[in-house]
């Protein structure tokens, strides 16, 4: 079976060549572009010019530009899970676009596992640090039900206490899921969840962005199941 390739690429007004040297360096069969209302015009334009001379699927997401990374994690997902299936390797190219659209899709690549690169001063593909595999595949699903719970609590929770009250997991379980022990990270290790202590010993906490932006693609790719 050939094995096929999926790039996702931010767009905007300049650096539009960034994504055609992504193309010439790398296998791609499938082209998704990702930009605000304002480039939409402009990236379909440059989708059609692609598809005509490449003879491949493109299309064009949308984002809003004071929603940018929500937005981007919900496109990406939604790319992910419509098509990801089919394609054997898949690459974020973050060379166009703006430096806000490039932070989101970034964080959409850090979230789902994406391979990431940009563009040296050369216009040279320069690899980025993204982790192999996705948080969704480090985190267990009891760890990902309390960072449920605690969004849907609006985001923080006054004490572990109130946390065992409305999860349903006992204070010694939610102690090691949120806390951690030396053997595995809690979810204030991996940088989900920040914690303040209280008197007594009394803990609060709140979903980081990383939690929340976690949150919010576990969603999306529950619903598009």
């Amino acid at each position: 079976m050939q094995s096929k390739t999926l790039h996702i690429a931010t767009f905007g007004d300049e650096g539009q060549e960034g994504i055609s040297s992504g193309i010439r360096n790398f296998p791609v069969h499938r082209l998704a572009l990702i930009c605000y209302s304002s480039d939409k015009q402009k990236a379909e334009e440059f989708a059609r010019r692609i598809a005509s001379v490449l003879g491949i699927r493109v299309t064009v997401s949308v984002v809003a530009r004071e929603n940018v990374i929500r937005d981007a994690m919900e496109r990406v997902a939604e790319i992910l899970n419509q098509e990801g299936k089919e394609f054997h390797q898949i690459l974020m190219n973050v060379s166009c676009g703006d430096k806000l659209m490039g932070c989101a899709a970034l964080s959409a690549a850090f979230v789902n596992g994406i391979k990431a690169f940009g563009m040296d001063e050369t216009g040279t593909p320069m690899l980025l640090p993204v982790l192999k595999l996705s948080y969704s595949e480090i985190i267990s699903e009891a760890k990902l039900r309390i960072l449920r719970t605690i969004n849907d609590n609006g985001g923080s929770i006054d004490s572990l206490e109130q946390l065992e009250q409305i999860s349903g997991y006992g204070k010694p379980l939610l102690s090691y899921h949120v806390m951690g022990s030396k053997e595995a990270k809690g979810l204030v290790d991996l940088g989900l969840l920040e914690v303040e202590k209280g008197d007594r010993g009394k803990i609060s906490a709140k979903l980081s962005t990383l939690g929340k932006l976690l949150v919010v693609n576990s969603s999306i790719a529950s619903t598009n199941v």
